[in-house]
C-alpha cells in the first residue's frame, strides 16, 4: 500500500467486529514494532506482550469498570500489544520510545487493513498491581507503558477526515 495512502487510513477505531486477528498479522505488527527506533539502541529496555486470551481482555474491560467506572477500556478489540518498559528502560526516554513503538504498530495495522488504537488509560488507572498484570505472569522488572489494542472494526478501509491541520510556523 502506498505510504500516504497509509497515513490516511491510520485513524483510533472505538469498535472492534471481534474477527480474530491471524497469526500472519500479528507477525508482521510484532516485525513493524522491532523496526522502530528507540533512544540509544536500547531495545533491551522494551518488552512486546501480545494479548489475544478473552479471559484477559475481559479482566481488563471488568476490572475498569469495577474500579474506575469505566467499562470498555481496549473496546473490545480482540489483540491487544503491550509495550512494556524493562529493568533495563531507560526512563528519560520510555515515553518517547513506546510512542514510536505504538505508531509503528498503528501504521501496520492500517498496511493490513486493520484498526487500531493507541491506549495508555487503563495503564494509568488500573496501576501496577491490577488482576490483568497478575494474570500475565510477566516476569520481574517488567510493565506496560502504553498499548495498542487492534482488530477488525467497521472503519477499515475508511479514510480519515481531513480536518486535521496544525499551524506550521516558516522561519
Amino acid at each position: 500500500m502506498e505510504f500516504d495512502t497509509v497515513l490516511s487510513l491510520r485513524k483510533s477505531a472505538r469498535s472492534y467486529t471481534g474477527e480474530a486477528v491471524s497469526e500472519k498479522e500479528i507477525h508482521a505488527l510484532i516485525h513493524a514494532a522491532e523496526e522502530s527506533s528507540v533512544g540509544h539502541h536500547n531495545d533491551k529496555g522494551y518488552a512486546l506482550v501480545v494479548v489475544r486470551d478473552p479471559e484477559v481482555l475481559k479482566r481488563i474491560s471488568t476490572e475498569g469498570g469495577e474500579r474506575v467506572g469505566k467499562p470498555h477500556m481496549i473496546y473490545e478489540a480482540p489483540l491487544l500489544i503491550l509495550i512494556c518498559r524493562t529493568k533495563d528502560v531507560m526512563e528519560t526516554l520510555e515515553g518517547f520510545d513506546a510512542g514510536i513503538i505504538a505508531e509503528h504498530i498503528h501504521l501496520k495495522a492500517s498496511d493490513l487493513g486493520l484498526s487500531s488504537i493507541i491506549l495508555f488509560g487503563f495503564i494509568r488507572l488500573l496501576g501496577k498491581d491490577a488482576d490483568y498484570l497478575k494474570m500475565l505472569h510477566l516476569p520481574e522488572g517488567v510493565s506496560p507503558i502504553l498499548a495498542v489494542a487492534v482488530g477488525h472494526s467497521p472503519l477499515d478501509g475508511k479514510k480519515r477526515k481531513e480536518d486535521r491541520h496544525f499551524t506550521v510556523i516558516e522561519r
